[in-house]
């Protein structure tokens, strides 16, 4: 990932020239005509002679917000003119307008009365960099994850049919969301007479091939209102021929059809049933403000093909738009947990030729493409298909193949039952490794990796590790290699701290993971945790050592078997006054929960147990905040759980030693 760092004053100087691009692109910080943009009617409201100059207005407000903020820069800055044309076209929000992903949604924050607030984007309780339905009137669907639009759309569709309500239904589709298989499902159940715009954003390569220039022009002109007034009339005139009009009438659409046949290829859209208006020039204002228009007049099903530049405006993200595509604002570690997982998934696939990688869609997030860069013949992109690349790991695992999905843990909910039925059931040794594990605080509720635990910890038969040093990581990937049973290898979105490393590992004897402490024979506080949170509960565990509270930290690598980790954890937890769990993750069926019922079993007091994890809630705040502390989680949250927690089992002891004493 391209990262943009916050720029000095020489870098400032020189990065004007991006402004340079169009002639006529205002300094950064200045924003002639958008300033005067607050609501869809203010877009109307423009001449069309104005609206290149809101175009250009628009790209330098989003380069300059977004390289302080981070943020997807590349999709947005190639659909200013399609998302200013909706806005023209459509009226908002009677009209329902979907983006899909919603990370296409800036211009759409912009143009809808949220500019003022960009500089909270992606933070907690700040502008969602996603489309959210409790941010504004104009988000009427929420869309962190891909390929749920034309579902939703449909959805929207069909209810104002079913209420009589004359709205549009707008879903802007693009960014790859196309490759989801529920699009093709959704479109399999759409209906022509619906009022529905689906607006295919290519931005990478066609989909649609058509024959030379006659059949473009029949793209446009088959759904053109002149077109369409024309064949009302012809037929009407041909039916009131007595006798040869409707043998004529089949005649001329019989020719047609060969003309089609001869330049005109039929596309998927079309054999669904569909209007199919394109390819159109998504960053021509004029063109695609037209063809919207055309759209809107049909008045039923239309599916508008628009083309555009990702990265459109900003010279060098027109040349890397995968790099500009989410942008951060600050620079990166040298090196991450996915950085070392993937260097050694290639290492490991020197020795080992039946070692295959699979993404879907995100090999630059996880760092795959290194694999594909070495190994081609090995390494699958699927696409936006999270269900689709663990039933074919399970595939390859079944046919002899030791195959290694790497998909982020908030997408890895989407293939649950691919996990469940298709993987696990069949005890197949998938070695699934699971990014971006625990909270995002930048992109919010829709991309928490906070539910792994708990789904995976309910199905039969898969092991789950959690390594928080590069040392352990690398034992376990080298460990698993060998694995017969289903392994899920769950790692956060950071570097290493070396205060975890130092408190458990420093003889960096990183073999014997799975439960390490930080402290010998007995302490009265004992915290118990995994996962990226061992950094704060390190940092809470310091605050109460410094009031001379007797206090430790166990460590937990390897979660799941449970029972296994249970009677690991017991020797350190036994002789413990209080014992507190602290979890990244839900509360609801996660590890905490569970294994304080295996060690009640073992002998060990409920009461001296308690946990602090995500309690039923998706860590959504409505208001700017630290989201650690509004979860509980801080270091001083913990801290201060632990001191009650603590209090409250000493004075149950001490009220159990008066009762043995009377």
């Amino acid at each position: 990932m391209q990262v943009l760092k916050k720029k000095t004053k020489t870098e400032k100087k020189n990065s004007r020239k991006k402004h340079d691009l169009l002639a006529e692109t205002p300094r950064p910080g200045t924003y002639p005509i958008l300033d005067r943009v607050n609501t869809p009617e203010d877009v109307k409201a423009l001449t069309p002679e104005e609206i290149p100059a809101l175009c250009r207005d628009i790209r330098a407000f989003l380069v300059d917000h977004v390289s302080e903020s981070g943020g997807h820069l590349a999709s947005n800055l190639g659909v200013v003119e399609l998302t200013v044309a909706i806005h023209r076209v459509f009226d908002s929000p009677h009209d329902h307008i979907l983006f899909d992903v919603g990370h296409q949604s800036y211009v759409h924050k912009i143009l809808t009365g949220r500019k003022d607030r960009f500089d909270t984007l992606r933070t907690p309780g700040g502008l969602s960099g996603f489309t959210l339905r409790k941010e504004s009137e104009h988000d009427p669907f929420g869309a962190g994850h891909s390929s749920t639009s034309v579902s939703a759309a449909l959805g929207f569709a069909e209810a104002d049919q079913l209420s009589g309500s004359d709205a549009f239904t707008v879903a802007v589709l693009g960014d790859g969301a196309y490759t989801g298989g529920m699009v093709h499902e959704a479109l399999n159940n759409v209906r022509p007479d619906l009022r529905m715009i689906l607006i295919l954003n290519e931005n990478r390569m066609s989909i649609s091939r058509n024959k030379g220039a006659f059949a473009s022009y029949l793209a446009r002109v088959r759904i053109s209102e002149g077109y369409r007034r024309w064949k009302r009339r012809t037929k009407s005139v041909l039916r009131h021929i007595p006798l040869i009009g409707r043998p004529l009438e089949n005649l001329i659409s019989a020719l047609k059809d060969q003309i089609k046949r001869r330049f005109y290829t039929l596309n998927y859209f079309e054999a669904l049933g569909l209007y199919y208006l394109g390819p159109v020039d998504g960053n021509d204002p004029v063109a695609v403000e037209r063809a919207l228009g055309e759209a809107k007049r049909f008045g039923k099903n239309v599916l508008v093909h628009v083309i555009t530049k990702k990265g459109k405006g900003y010279e060098p993200a027109e040349h890397a738009p995968e790099a500009y595509h989410n942008v951060a604002p600050c620079e990166k570690p040298a090196s991450t947990f996915h950085s070392v997982a993937v260097e050694e998934l290639c290492k490991e696939a020197e020795k080992d030729p039946k070692i295959v990688a699979i993404t879907a869609a995100m090999s630059g997030g996880t760092g795959l493409y290194r694999f594909g860069e070495r190994f081609p013949e090995r390494y699958f992109d699927v696409g936006i298909a999270e269900e689709h690349a663990l039933t074919f790991a399970a595939g390859l695992a079944a046919g002899g193949m030791h195959p290694y999905p790497v998909i982020y843990s908030t997408f890895l909910q989407r293939a649950y039952d691919n996990i469940l039925h298709d993987v696990a059931l069949q005890h197949l040794p998938v070695r699934m490794l699971i990014d971006r594990a625990g909270l995002a605080v930048a992109d919010g509720a829709t991309h928490h990796g906070i539910f792994d635990v708990a789904f995976l910890s309910e199905i039969p038969g898969v092991r789950i590790l959690s390594p928080m040093t590069y040392g352990t990581l690398l034992a376990a990937m080298r460990q698993i290699r060998t694995t017969e049973e289903p392994v899920a290898l769950r790692y956060p979105n950071t570097d290493e701290d070396p205060a975890v490393r130092q408190a458990f590992y420093p003889k960096e004897d990183y073999g014997a993971f799975g439960v390490r402490a930080d402290f010998d024979g007995r302490a009265d506080a004992v915290f118990v945790a995994y996962g990226p949170l061992a950094t704060r509960v390190l940092a809470a565990e310091a605050t109460l050592r410094a009031e001379g509270i007797s206090v430790g930290t166990v460590l937990l690598e390897e979660l799941a078997p449970y029972r296994k980790t249970a009677e690991a954890l017991l020797p350190y937890l036994s002789d413990a006054g209080a014992i507190l769990f602290a979890e990244e993750g839900i509360r609801n069926g996660g590890a905490a929960m569970i294994l304080k019922e295996h060690l009640t079993d073992l002998g060990l007091p409920a009461a001296r147990m308690a946990i602090s994890a995500i309690d039923d809630t998706f860590a959504s705040p409505d208001t700017p905040c630290d989201l650690y502390a509004s979860l509980g989680l801080s270091p001083a949250c913990l801290a201060d759980r632990m001191r009650r927690h603590l209090a409250a089992c000493r004075d149950v002891e001490k009220r159990g030693k008066g009762a043995a004493d009377d």
